[in-house]
């Protein structure tokens, strides 16, 4: 990198600090689809907190509905699970990222222009899918970008679920999804004015929060030609979303398809749009960060101000999924060929995976996966 682009933006990094706004809740998405050997997605989960994040696999065979409210069940989705997967679950309940064993992957970002209590409008033809059962609607029974973006389209409708009891937000929704497969396909989908949007092709490669993704495009076009120097620097969504993309065109290709390497350049990748520890939240923002704060169930759970939390890499070539945490030193993963998904096998899980180094874990996390009875909508909210 050229020293003058590093002193424009440590200069930067500190003006915006106290000049631009932050999304309370923000996170980015990367879909490498350009190198024909690999095909990987990353992402960044910047939160107030990790959010309790559970480290799910579940194996084929499982009975799930598309609520965890039993006196809807009459009314919603339901489904048997078609392939196997791993998500990570927060609050112990909310799958917001993860991929399966066809190589899908799908991950939720909180999207600024929606609505806490948007919802599709009700369809008797469709059946109704809560949205903090969306990851794994998608994740349990589709294969590819196409599957899952046909069914989304034509099978449900979406409703906003409440998350953690007294916090007066949903932490399910507002919510934009993005879908990508091992042949490098890809979908955006978005609730706008009411009416789901799905944007498919595999030019739609990066994702942050706001605004609609069609303004995303069109923002990020003015910047396709630009030096390095020019890149905008806040970290907001639209800046995020520009500075993803230019990095994501000057990924280099691995050499002797390396997969290590590619997942090294992934995570360089995500440095760019990175929210450092305790990053102060906006004005704007305070007063919602003060209820989400309030409502914790240990104010220890935050270290103030809005953070990247975690990051995650989907390896859709190779079937490998890799978890880093903000408060851990090391990444850790899960080879899908490594796991029994079985009809028949249990669902098993790992609490707090965002702490494993203070457990003294590293690499392979298949020998931590704790067996439970049912499934993981069974367990209690945390």
């Amino acid at each position: 990198m050229k020293t003058k682009y590093m002193t424009l933006f440590a200069g930067a990094l500190f003006a915006v600090l106290g000049l631009v706004a932050v999304d309370a809740h923000s996170c980015t998405r990367v879909f490498w689809n350009t190198n024909p050997d690999l095909m990987i997605v990353g992402r960044t989960e910047d939160y107030i907190t990790a959010s309790h994040p559970t480290f799910v696999a579940t194996p084929r065979g499982v009975k799930r509905w598309g609520t965890a409210d039993k006196n809807k069940r009459s009314q919603s989705i339901n489904w048997t699970v078609k392939y196997g997967n791993v998500a990570i679950y927060e609050n112990n309940r909310f799958p917001n990222d993860g991929m399966n064993e066809a190589g899908l992957t799908a991950r939720t970002l909180y999207y600024a222009e929606g609505s806490p209590n948007e919802i599709v409008a009700p369809d008797s033809k469709k059946k109704e899918l809560d949205e903090d059962h969306w990851i794994s609607f998608v994740l349990d029974n589709f294969a590819t970008v196409a599957e899952a973006s046909n069914a989304i389209r034509s099978q449900v409708y979406i409703v906003s679920v409440v998350g953690r009891k007294g916090s007066g937000y949903s932490y399910a929704t507002p919510k934009h999804l993005a879908i990508a497969d091992a042949t490098g396909d890809s979908a955006i989908v978005e609730i706008q004015d009411g009416k789901v949007e799905i944007f498919h092709g595999r030019e739609f490669q990066i994702l942050t929060n706001n605004p609609p993704y069609q303004e995303q495009l069109a923002n990020a076009e003015k910047y396709k030609n630009v030096q390095q120097e020019k890149l905008p620097v806040s970290w907001s969504g639209v800046d995020r979303f520009v500075r993803g993309d230019y990095f994501l065109r000057h990924f280099p290709k691995p050499r002797k398809n390396d997969a290590p390497t590619a997942y090294g350049f992934m995570y360089s990748g995500l440095s760019s749009v990175v929210m450092p520890a305790g990053l102060p939240s906006p004005e704007e923002d305070a007063e919602l960060v003060k209820k989400l704060v309030v409502n914790l169930s240990d104010p220890n759970e935050t270290y103030g101000g809005t953070s990247t939390y975690w990051q995650s890499i989907s390896d859709l070539t190779n079937k490998h999924y890799r978890f880093r945490s903000l408060i851990a030193p090391s990444d850790v993963y899960f080879e899908f060929d490594d796991y029994n998904f079985a009809k028949g096998q249990p669902v098993r899980l790992i609490k707090s995976i965002d702490r494993y180094a203070q457990k003294g874990w590293s690499g392979d996390v298949i020998p931590h996966l704790v067996e439970i009875d049912g499934d993981i909508y069974d367990q209690s909210i945390e």
